[in-house]
C-alpha cells in the first residue's frame, strides 16, 4: 500500500511538472516576444529579486521542520505553528526591507514597482513552500502538484490577456503574485486536513530552532549568490537589454533543472539508508546514477550545440538571436549541475553540511568576483562562462570531497565511454547532409545502439535507482 502511494505521488507530481514546465516555456515565448529583450530583461531582474527574497528568509526552516515533525510523538500541530509564524515573521520583514531598500537602486519606476510586488509575492510563496512539509511526511505531495498547477494556469491567462490586450509590463509580476496567493490559500486548506495550523510566537524555541536551522539557511543563500545573482549585476553594470539577452537562454537551462533534482529526489533516500552501513549497495546506487547522468548530458550536450538557435527563435524569435551563443554555453552549466546535485547529495546524506557550506560559500564568492572582473569586458558571455565555470567547480569540488570522505569509487573506465561517444555523435551530426531533426534521430537511434550494444546500461541499473527497498 505504501509502494502504491509513493508511485502514485511520483506519477502525479512528475506529470503535473512537465505539463507545468510546458506552460511555463509557452509563457516564457509570449512574454520574450511581446516585451522585447529590455522588458524581459526587466521581468528577469524583477524575478532574480523574487528569488533572493526567498533565499535570505529561508533560514534552513523546510528541512529542519520536515525532520522535527517526521519524529515519532512529535507536538505536529504545536512545533509547525510555532514555525510558520516565525517563516511569516521573516518574510514580513524582508518584505518590508526590500520596500524601503528598494528605492535607493537605480532603475525604473515600472522595475521597483515590480520588485515591491515580487515581495508581497514571496510572503506568500515562501509560506505555502513551508506548508509542503506538512504533505512530504504525509505522502500528499499530489495535492501541491494540483495547486502549483492551477496557479501556473492562472499565471498563464493573465500573461494572454497582457499580450491580447497590450497590457504593460508590470502585468507579468501581478501574475506571479496572483498565483501564489492560490496556491498558498490551496495548500493552505489542503493542509487543514493533517494538521491545525495557528499563530504562535515562541522567542525562544525560534532561537533554539534557527540555531539548528541557520547552516542550511547560509548554503541557500550560497546557491542564490552563485545561481541567481549574475542577473542583477548585469543590471548593474550593463541594462535591461543584456539582461533580457542573457535571461532568454538562462530561463530555457532553468526549466531543465527539475530533472536532475528528480532523480537525485529519488535516490537520495537511498544514499542515507546504505552509505553507512551497506556501502556496496551505496556504491551501486552511486555509480549507477553517475552513468545516468552522463548518458542523459552526453546528446544533451551535443544536440544544443546544433539546435541552440532554433529552440532560441522558437522562445523568443530574430530579436534574441545574441541569445544563442550563451545557450551553447549555459548548456554545459546545466551538465555540471547533474552531477552537482548527485554529489552535494551524498555530502548530505554523510551529515557532511559543513563542508557543503564551505563549497557553495566559495561558490557564490568566486562567482561574485568573476562577474564583477568579465562581464565589464565581455558583458552577458562573460556571465554565462562565469556560471559554467562555478557550476563545474561545485559538482568537481563535492565529487573530491565525496571520495575523500565518503565510500563513494568511481568507475573510471566509464570515461572512456564518454570521450568515444561524444566525439561519434558530434562527427556524425556534422557529417550527415540532411536537416538537422532528421540528424538528430539518426544520431540518438546510434547512440542508444551503442549504449546497449556496449552494455553500459541496462534495465536493471534503472530498476536499482527506483528500488525502495
Amino acid at each position: 500500500m505504501l509502494a502504491k502511494k509513493i508511485t502514485y505521488n511520483v506519477l502525479i507530481s512528475s506529470g503535473t511538472k512537465i505539463l507545468s514546465i510546458g506552460i511555463a516555456l509557452y509563457g516564457i515565448r509570449l512574454l520574450a516576444q511581446y516585451l522585447g529583450p529590455e522588458g524581459f530583461g526587466k521581468y528577469t531582474l524583477v524575478l532574480a529579486f523574487f528569488a533572493a527574497f526567498n533565499a535570505f528568509s529561508d533560514m534552513g526552516l523546510h528541512p529542519i521542520v520536515t525532520r522535527k515533525i517526521s519524529r515519532k510523538d512529535s507536538n505536529e500541530s504545536e512545533i509547525f505553528s510555532k514555525v510558520f509564524t516565525l517563516r511569516l515573521v521573516i518574510s514580513s520583514l524582508i518584505s518590508i526591507l526590500a520596500s524601503i531598500f528598494i528605492w535607493f537602486l537605480p532603475y525604473e519606476s515600472d522595475v521597483k514597482s515590480g520588485i515591491l510586488i515580487a515581495g508581497l509575492a514571496f510572503i506568500f510563496g515562501s509560506s505555502y513552500g513551508l506548508l509542503n512539509s506538512i504533505f512530504q511526511k504525509n505522502l500528499a505531495m499530489d495535492k501541491v502538484a494540483l495547486a502549483e498547477f492551477i496557479g501556473k494556469v492562472i499565471q498563464m491567462s493573465i500573461i494572454v490577456s497582457l499580450v491580447k490586450f497590450e497590457l504593460p509590463f508590470i502585468y507579468s509580476i501581478i501574475a506571479i503574485f496572483l498565483a501564489m496567493i492560490n496556491n498558498f490559500t490551496l495548500i493552505f486548506l489542503f493542509s487543514r486536513k493533517y494538521i491545525k495550523i495557528k499563530l504562535d510566537f515562541d522567542l525562544i524555541y525560534w532561537k533554539e530552532f534557527l540555531r539548528e536551522s541557520l547552516p542550511m539557511g547560509i548554503s541557500a543563500i550560497a546557491v542564490f549568490l552563485y545561481f541567481k545573482v549574475d542577473a542583477i549585476l548585469l543590471s548593474f553594470l550593463q541594462n535591461s537589454f543584456v539582461v533580457g539577452i542573457y535571461g532568454t537562454a538562462y530561463k530555457i537551462i532553468e526549466t531543465m533543472i527539475f530533472f536532475p533534482g528528480m532523480v537525485v529526489g529519488l535516490v537520495y533516500p537511498l544514499f542515507s539508508r546504505y552509505i553507512f552501513d551497506e556501502k556496496d549497495k551505496f556504491l551501486k546506487v552511486a555509480n549507477t546514477t553517475i552513468k545516468f547522468f552522463a548518458l542523459i548530458c552526453i546528446p544533451l550536450v551535443v544536440l544544443v550545440q546544433f539546435f541552440a538557435k532554433d529552440i532560441i527563435y522558437i522562445i523568443g524569435g530574430d530579436a534574441y538571436a545574441l541569445s544563442v551563443p550563451l545557450l551553447k554555453i549555459l548548456i554545459f552549466a546545466l551538465a555540471s549541475i547533474f552531477f552537482g546535485n548527485l554529489f552535494t547529495s551524498i555530502l548530505l546524506a554523510a551529515n557532511l553540511q559543513k563542508k557543503l557550506m564551505i563549497i557553495l560559500l566559495s561558490a557564490a564568492f568566486g562567482n561574485i568576483l568573476l562577474n564583477f572582473l568579465l562581464i565589464p569586458i565581455y558583458s552577458y558571455t562573460g556571465a554565462a562562462i562565469v556560471s559554467v565555470i562555478t557550476e563545474i567547480f561545485v559538482a568537481i569540488t563535492a565529487f573530491l570531497i565525496a571520495i575523500k570522505k565518503t565510500p563513494l569509487r568511481f568507475n573510471f573506465n566509464f570515461l572512456l565511454f564518454v570521450i568515444i561517444a561524444v566525439i561519434l555523435m558530434y562527427t556524425t551530426f556534422s557529417v550527415l547532409n540532411f536537416n538537422n531533426y532528421i540528424n538528430a534521430v539518426i544520431v540518438l537511434f546510434l547512440y542508444i545502439i551503442l549504449i546497449f550494444g556496449l552494455k553500459v546500461f541496462s534495465i536493471n541499473d534503472l530498476k536499482s535507482l527506483l528500488n525502495k527497498n
